[in-house]
């Protein structure tokens, strides 16, 4: 099985939006609503540096045409969409 996770600029949720992709053998912890990514170690995008989650969406395939899985059966793929979060000492200690 493949594994997927990818992350959504915030107010996106087309494949352009798409900010990063991270490929796994195992699954991913799971990530909630309300959860916190820390964007500073990506490169590539500093303009968020801080996101939280707004929704989780999962997209399950019975079939891989690319990825880890040499047997193409079933990939899992988690869609995460984010908003601006405030990068401050309060955003993190909020509950």
């Amino acid at each position: 099985m493949d594994y997927q996770l990818e992350i959504y600029r915030p107010g996106t949720s087309d494949s352009s939006g798409r900010m990063k992709v991270f490929t796994a053998a195992a699954p991913f912890e799971p990530i909630r609503v309300g959860d916190l990514i820390n964007t500073k170690e990506w490169a590539n995008d500093t303009k968020w540096p801080l996101l939280r989650v707004v929704n989780v969406e999962h997209l399950i395939s019975e079939s891989s045409t690319a990825g880890i899985d040499p047997a193409g059966k079933i990939a899992h793929r988690l869609l995460i969409y984010t908003e601006s979060a405030p990068d401050t000492a309060e955003t993190r200690c909020k509950s």
